[in-house]
């Protein structure tokens, strides 16, 4: 009997040692996982305080009022080459844009005078309605616009016009 109850007690300490060492893993594990999260914390409160700095950084930085400042000689040389080839481009191409609407101006004008003699030479040209019938009564008998001018004594122009507006 007495075996027995060292065997039990024996039995009693072991489920209690393992009780003990799973209660300590949960504790340890409880203890890895919240290190972890106070480390990423860190990390993340450093890596945002990092950011703000550049962003600060980058905020207070000005500028010079002339870029490439601080280069070398030579560059600031090329550059300013660069400045002066810009000025004399654009005014040379803002002398060529005046140059072009003057004539587009022109073109527009003479367009216009065109139209309007055009308009006159149309308004006399126009034969009278004896004539345009004595040119259609030709043509419905096979001739061609040169017989008809020829036969009627016009100009070749004056028939073809005649023709076209029948």
């Amino acid at each position: 009997m007495c075996l027995n109850l060292i065997a039990d007690a024996l039995a009693g300490s072991t489920m209690q040692a393992a009780q003990f060492l799973m209660v300590g893993g949960f504790v340890m594990l409880a203890w890895v996982l919240a290190r972890r999260k106070i480390r990423a914390g860190k990390r993340v409160n450093e890596d945002t305080r990092r950011a703000n700095r550049a962003i600060k950084s980058m905020r207070d930085h000005t500028e010079p009022s002339v870029p490439l400042s601080g280069a070398p000689v030579e560059t600031q040389r090329w550059q300013t080459a660069m400045f002066d080839l810009q000025r004399e481009l654009k005014a040379e191409l803002d002398t060529r844009i005046i140059v072009v609407q003057t004539l587009l101006n022109q073109v527009d004008e003479k367009i216009n005078k065109l139209d309007s003699m055009q308009a006159g030479l149309h308004e006399n040209a126009v034969p009278d309605s004896s004539i345009r019938s004595r040119i259609q009564e030709l043509m419905q008998r096979g001739l061609n616009a040169r017989e008809i001018a020829m036969k009627m004594g016009m100009p070749v122009n004056d028939v073809e016009l005649t023709i076209a507006k029948l």
